[in-house]
């Protein structure tokens, strides 16, 4: 019997276009993009989510054209206007890009997996980023899936000395099966039965249903059916009491086997096809969807969590930033809770609000709008290639690398070049000095751009000297460079060594390093300092995690404004004895209570209590287990302490400070009725990014500057840093007077808060701060008088209309939080251990 798949998640909204109305409409011919994949299988799912979805979409203002063969896409790139790699890395992906460089077609390569790290397959001595790096100066730019894995491209850049390389997160969509359907029809031609087949029958009829989809693994990495195997106890113990089987749907019977065997629960394996997947998510009560713990699986994307929520399927898997727009979404907890959450009899209370979340978030996945960037950027780099000048330079060196080269002045020669880059060369490498001495590749990888390689005697030798200017040898008698010298004498082109060619100036074009910048934290007079017997009066704990960001700012404001010893302890660092310490999150206090709580001894505990997560009545209690060893929970805000006397918490244990800022960073400045709209925040799913981006576009005449990090994070970044009125920028703290001295309006946007701090930091900047009514917002605006407030599920218009108020307020909002400074705040916490 087939089963109707019936999803309760609408991934339709309006104004979800691939491009906007334009002159661009009246183009006579779409452009035409080249393709290069490994195959057209449409059940290959790196190929079908990364070329073909995107492909459908564009249409038919771009026409795609795939090519599984690079010799037959080097034929027709004169005819093309831009080339995307998929998954392709190999040598012949090099004469792509050489040759779109010579016709000015831009090239953009995309990586849905670190094809760079050493431990990939097929990257012998790590040929893969040797490539990458030569031609990585001559790419439009490069898409990835995740934020993460866009920081591993841009860290592999960086490191090697490759600057300007542009790095776009194109994340994946939410797939579904009409979209699957879609999309192969389009690309096959054929139809595919409307219905899906049926299902596995159930073990037992009744039992909760959980699927597993997904590769069976990789010699690379640990991802795979067995990472399922650390879950396999909850699952036994939930089994007892809310029976369950357990589906699994890969391509690799044995490996499943090896898993299961003995796991004490029912379990069935079905064999991965895209069918099979949709059929099992139609019948299942949640989806478990564990992944390794490597690098490979770090920097992955949440393609498998969309595809379930997109089926309308509860998923449980580990939070981290891939996941990061789910994190109200995804059941928090250990493995046991959030399968009794999902299969229990609180899902009817606990699931639907979550999935109603979820389908939240999913509308920014769908093909229409995620193939959106893509349009933006393929527009954008044909655009600039059509109206670039001819790459061409009037002077080109030729240097050739023979065996029986010093290894030591070729590798000065070329890291010299690398830096004078007016100087255009190319760099001419003979296959049998490689095999002769490895150490070579480390002088490619030095080299700026793409290197030629030759095996015995070059062929057509006069054709390579035909547009250079000099020719550079180590050893002017050596084979290659005899040859060399007699055509380089009938042509009329000098030879030089190495060393005339460092020693005749090029090494004075190499640029000096820039000196490291100062610490980003600002902090008061006093340095942390020990005790003699190495103690400490205050410990400020902050988890690793959060070094460098606004928890470990706080610490360090307070602690350096305490005349007392104090020291920061990054955990899992338990630090020194201490008199008094400040945990500055809730959760890592009850981290360090369950596991470090001898530590702890007859010291005074304060815990800074920012805002509430997504609580459940277990973890609720739980907390308040962990805060009756505290002496004083710290609360931001009044309203966020009422909700944990209401749970039951003492009242004397509890206090209020709000927060703080330091008025010499944030000085006064006058409003000049044209100053920027700013924002300042990391990027969090509470940071209500969906109506931000409205609100942006609701204002063109208005200028936006967000300061902040991991925004990339967002699946619609690249469509927010595309708007003209858009600005993103990272910068260390101690430039953020100087930032906010532009701001006219601060806008806080959060639906949840505890603070926040940098509103504090706004307004004793003297701009009028447009905020939700959340955190200690509403302690410190009064609506009208020095700034606006706005419920937190107020719509984008609403939120628009009260920036434009904001701008017609005067008078001095710094007057109205000057006593809110660091000083101050320090004071009433070391108060309350006294």
């Amino acid at each position: 019997m087939d089963v109707a798949l019936t999803i309760d998640v609408t991934l339709d909204f309006e104004g979800a276009s691939v491009l906007p109305v334009s002159e661009d409409v009246a183009r006579t011919r779409p452009y035409r993009i080249g393709w290069l994949i490994k195959s057209v299988e449409v059940d290959s799912a790196s190929i079908r989510y990364r070329c073909f979805h995107f492909a459908r979409v564009l249409a038919p203002r771009f026409q795609s054209i795939y090519f599984t063969s690079a010799y037959d896409l080097l034929k027709k790139i004169p005819e093309l206007d831009a080339v995307i790699i998929v998954k392709r890395i190999d040598q012949a992906v090099v004469d792509v890009v050489a040759k779109a460089r010579l016709y000015q077609v831009p090239v953009f390569m995309d990586f849905c997996d670190d094809m760079l790290a050493p431990g990939y397959v097929k990257n012998e001595f790590g040929v893969n980023l040797l490539r990458f790096l030569g031609m990585a100066p001559f790419l439009a730019g490069v898409t990835v899936p995740s934020a993460e894995m866009a920081e591993r491209i841009q860290g592999y850049a960086r490191e090697n000395g490759v600057s300007g390389l542009k790095v776009h997160n194109v994340p994946d969509v939410a797939e579904t099966w009409d979209i699957y359907q879609a999309t192969y029809e389009f690309v096959t031609g054929w139809t595919l039965p409307p219905r899906l087949p049926a299902p596995t029958p159930s073990t037992t009829p009744g039992r909760k249903r959980i699927v597993w989809f997904g590769n069976y693994g990789a010699s690379h990495s640990n991802f795979g059916i067995y990472t399922l195997r650390p879950s396999l106890k909850s699952l036994y113990a939930v089994n007892e009491d809310v029976p369950l089987e357990l589906i699994v749907v890969s391509n690799s019977e044995p490996v499943y086997r090896a898993l299961v065997q003995g796991c004490g629960f029912p379990t069935q394996y079905v064999p991965w096809s895209a069918p099979a997947v949709y059929a099992e998510l139609a019948a299942a009560d949640a989806a478990l969807l564990t992944t390794g713990d490597d690098g490979f699986c770090q920097i992955k994307s949440s393609t498998r969590v969309l595809q379930a929520f997109a089926a309308g399927v509860p998923v449980i898997a580990s939070k981290g930033s891939a996941v990061a727009e789910f994190d109200e979404s995804i059941p928090t907890g250990k493995m046991r809770d959030a399968l009794r959450a999902c299969l229990g009899p609180q899902r009817e209370r606990l699931i639907p609000a979550r999935l109603n979340e979820a389908k939240r978030v999913l509308a920014r996945y769908t093909p229409e709008r995620i193939g959106k960037m893509w349009a933006g950027l393929l527009t954008s780099a044909i655009t600039a290639a059509k109206t670039k000048p001819g790459a061409r330079r009037s002077q080109k060196l030729l240097i050739v690398l023979e065996p029986g080269n010093n290894l030591r002045a070729v590798t000065k020669l070329v890291k010299a070049l690398r830096h004078y880059e007016e100087l255009d060369y190319e760099l001419l490498v003979s296959t049998q000095l490689l095999q002769s001495d490895p150490r070579y590749w480390n002088v490619l990888r030095s080299s700026r751009l793409i290197p030629r390689f030759f095996s015995g005697k070059p062929k057509g030798m006069r054709n390579l000297l035909g547009d250079c200017s000099v020719i550079v040898v180590e050893r002017p008698n050596a084979p290659i460079a005899r040859l060399l010298r007699h055509h380089a004498a009938q042509l009329g082109v000098p030879v030089l060594t190495n060393a005339e060619a460092v020693y005749g100036g090029l090494s004075a074009f190499v640029k000096e390093p820039e000196a490291p910048g100062a610490s980003a934290i600002r902090a008061g007079p006093y340095s942390e300092r020990l005790n003699e017997d190495g103690s400490v009066e205050w410990a400020f704990m902050v988890h690793e995690k959060s070094r460098g960001w606004i928890l470990d700012a706080i610490c360090r404001e307070i602690g350096s404004r305490e005349a007392a010893s104090w020291k920061v302890v990054y955990y899992p660092d338990t630090g020194p004895p201490a008199k008094n310490y400040f945990f500055s999150h809730h959760s890592l206090f009850e981290t360090f209570v369950a596991r470090e709580s001898d530590k702890l001894g007859d010291a005074k505990i304060f815990v800074w209590y920012t805002h509430p997560r997504v609580e459940t009545p277990l973890s609720i209690a739980k907390l308040l287990v962990a805060f009756d060893r505290a002496t004083k929970i710290i609360f931001t805000c009044e309203s966020n302490r009422q909700v944990w006397l209401d749970r039951g918490l003492p009242e004397e244990k509890s206090a209020v400070v709000l927060g703080a800022a330091d008025p010499a960073l944030f000085r006064y400045h006058e409003r000049t009725g044209d100053g920027v709209v700013g924002l300042s925040s990391a990027f969090y799913e509470r940071k209500n990014p969906d109506v931000l981006l409205d609100v942006i576009k609701r204002l063109p005449h208005r200028q936006f500057l967000l300061l902040g990090r991991n925004w990339n994070q967002f699946a619609l970044f690249e469509e927010m840093l595309a708007l003209p009125n858009f600005t993103y920028k990272t910068a260390p703290y101690r430039e953020y007077g100087d930032i906010y001295s532009t701001f006219d309006v601060f806008l806080s946007i959060s639906r949840l808060e505890g603070g926040p701090i940098p509103l504090v930091e706004a307004m004793m900047s003297n701009a009028v701060p447009v905020a939700s009514r959340t955190g200690f917002a509403p302690e410190l605006v009064r609506h009208g008088e020095n700034g606006f407030l706005f419920d937190i599920d107020a719509s984008a218009e609403t939120i628009a209309s009260l920036i434009e108020s904001a701008y017609e307020l005067t008078g001095n909002v710094r007057q109205t939080v000057e006593q809110l400074t660091w000083e101050n705040l320090s004071a009433s916490i070391v108060k309350l251990a006294a």
